[in-house]
């Protein structure tokens, strides 16, 4: 089915980027945690494609700014070193996909 590889890179990209929230709330190397995460959004890339890489990339975005910097629920960061992260997650994650993303999708079936 079209289309698939980038719809299940996405939400493993959504899915590990909720487990990690949860994992590194409260801890003092949350601000960290997105520019960790770029290896998951390196695999995702190299395994279903550029598309996958930017849509997880942008996801994780979300997910990070909503539910693992303060204030919780919002789009608002209200620290510079977590915007920052968030920031150089964004940059590295998107010109990651598009850098080492393979032609064709490993995942697909010829």
């Amino acid at each position: 089915m079209p289309g698939s590889g980038t719809l299940a890179g996405g939400i493993l990209c959504f899915v590990a980027a909720i487990l990690a929230a949860v994992f590194a709330n409260g801890h003092a190397w949350q601000v960290d945690v997105p520019l960790a995460f770029t290896v998951v959004l390196l695999v995702v890339a190299l395994l279903f494609g550029a598309r996958a890489g930017v849509i997880g990339t942008l996801l994780a975005a979300l997910v990070f700014a909503t539910h693992l910097f303060n204030p919780m629920g919002s789009l608002r960061i209200a620290s510079n070193a977590a915007r920052s992260s968030l920031g150089w997650m964004l940059m590295i994650g998107i010109a990651f996909s598009f850098l080492f993303a393979p032609q064709k999708s490993s995942l697909k079936r010829e």
